[in-house]
């Protein structure tokens, strides 16, 4: 509470002279006053709670995402084995091609990593700053630096005043978000600034400086010029052959190398691809997404009786979600259409999801490609749909997102109030303790009076 604090820290400060009584007084009369003040914390507490909850609703969400999102990505029949999974791993998708494949990897993809020369203090200023960092991306042969014809403007970045250092200059590059990755590293002899270019030949950097002398020694790079920074690594593309025909990349990780299937390559060697279609995959990859649907829909009860019984997020979405389940249907078996119940899919009454495996074998046998797009069918699957939904919850411009935005407004907005609430009551207090000890004989009593009015005025 704010007035003990402040009457205690007075009471201490004047120990020793005849301030328990008009510590006791003006105690009594602050206190009776102070209602604003636990209004303000009991506000700030639901804003709290519901922010927690919201926090729960997203992490809950955003684990059955990630599931419906590998049952529409990664393919409901389709498994994929690499003999080497040290050297590459592939996930599959409803399009991949069985069979087998030779995969030699020549070398990986990589950024271009510029690191500057060593300072002391990584807060340190830098020159004055007021500098003007341009990036050009492109493609560096020995000296020859050529931009890429798509990028017909340098990326810019300001360095401000105050920002000149080298954690300055690494937040600054960062929050432009231009492609380019800045961390300041420590070593035995001091600090540096790395600078990490997007992966692929073609991010290969030139960078220039304006505005201020110092950061332009630090930090101007020129392929063909002035080189101030050094490179640690040169940007290249990833190279390999796929049953011996030649592929390039400018990331690890390629979607068209095998038809439906994303490679993900770790490191150079040889390995051979397995991919495989089995309806036992479509089975565990469907039980999972129901298994984790229930564990989903235990959260949102639990939030509807915690954090976040207040308000009606969670029951809203509950009950969006189930709908979306079971409003799909694709293809048909014979003059009926397949849903989720006719594939052994059921709700219970407490609302979680139940699983006949014999009656979705019987499907599958019948109408396998029919099955499989009730869940993933170019955006129109259950799977599809489900992360399309979350996502519009989830995402930076999702509900859930402005409402947490909303609650932290709100919260910022108490404490301002809060703060000033205490500025008001702690010069009360403050004025009521200085005119109580200046009153030492029978003016207790009318101070008192006044001092009730004075505050019920400042108030409000």
């Amino acid at each position: 509470m704010i007035l003990p604090q402040f009457l205690s820290s007075y009471y201490s400060s004047t120990a020793g002279n005849s301030s328990t009584d008009v510590y006791a007084t003006v105690g009594k009369i602050m206190q009776s006053q102070n209602t604003g003040v636990p209004k303000l914390n009991a506000a700030l507490a639901s804003d709290n709670t519901k922010l927690s909850g919201l926090g729960k609703l997203m992490s809950a969400l955003t684990a059955f995402q990630s599931v419906a999102q590998s049952l529409a990505g990664s393919g409901l029949y389709a498994s994929a084995s690499s003999s080497a999974k040290a050297v590459l791993t592939a996930t599959t998708s409803s399009s991949s091609a069985a069979g087998s494949y030779a995969i030699q990897v020549k070398q990986l993809a990589h950024s271009q990593n510029l690191l500057s020369k060593l300072q002391v203090n990584p807060d340190a200023a830098i020159g004055s700053g007021g500098a003007t960092l341009s990036f050009d991306f492109g493609t560096t042969e020995g000296n020859v630096f050529t931009p890429n014809a798509s990028a017909k403007t340098a990326k810019v970045v300001v360095i401000p005043s105050g920002s000149n250092t080298l954690q300055g200059i690494a937040a600054a590059v960062n929050a432009a978000n231009i492609g380019v990755t800045a961390k300041v590293t420590h070593g035995d002899a001091g600090y540096a600034l790395t600078l990490s270019s997007p992966s692929g030949s073609a991010s290969s950097l030139r960078i220039g400086v304006k505005g201020d002398a110092a950061l332009q020694s630090l930090l101007a790079y020129d392929p063909a010029g002035t080189k101030n920074l050094t490179q640690t690594d040169a940007a290249q593309n990833a190279a390999l052959t796929v049953d011996g025909v030649a592929v390039s990349s400018s990331s690890n990780m390629l979607t068209n190398a095998v038809a439906g299937t994303t490679l993900n390559l770790t490191a150079t060697g040889s390995a051979t691809l397995a991919v495989t279609r089995d309806a036992s995959q479509f089975t565990k990859n469907v039980t999972n997404l129901v298994s984790t649907y229930n564990a989903l829909n235990a959260s949102l009860k639990g939030l509807q009786q915690g954090d976040l019984k207040s308000e009606g997020s969670a029951a809203r979405i509950q009950s969006q979600l189930s709908r979306l389940f079971f409003a799909a249907s694709s293809g048909t078996v014979g003059t009926t259409y397949i849903t989720p119940g006719s594939i052994g899919i059921t709700v219970q009454k407490n609302g979680d999801l139940a699983i006949d495996a014999a009656k979705l074998q019987k499907a599958l046998s019948a109408a396998p490609d029919g099955v499989a797009k009730l869940f993933t069918n170019s955006g129109k699957g259950i799977a599809d749909k489900l992360v399309s939904q979350i996502q519009g919850l989830i995402g930076p411009n999702g509900s859930i997102q402005k409402e947490a935005l909303t609650i932290n407004k709100d919260i910022a907005a108490l404490n301002a109030k809060k703060n000033s609430l205490a500025k008001v009551l702690t010069a009360q207090a403050n004025a009521l303790v200085k005119q109580y000890s200046s009153n030492a004989s029978g003016s207790a009593s009318s101070s008192q009076t006044s001092g009730k009015s004075t505050l019920f005025d400042m108030l409000g």
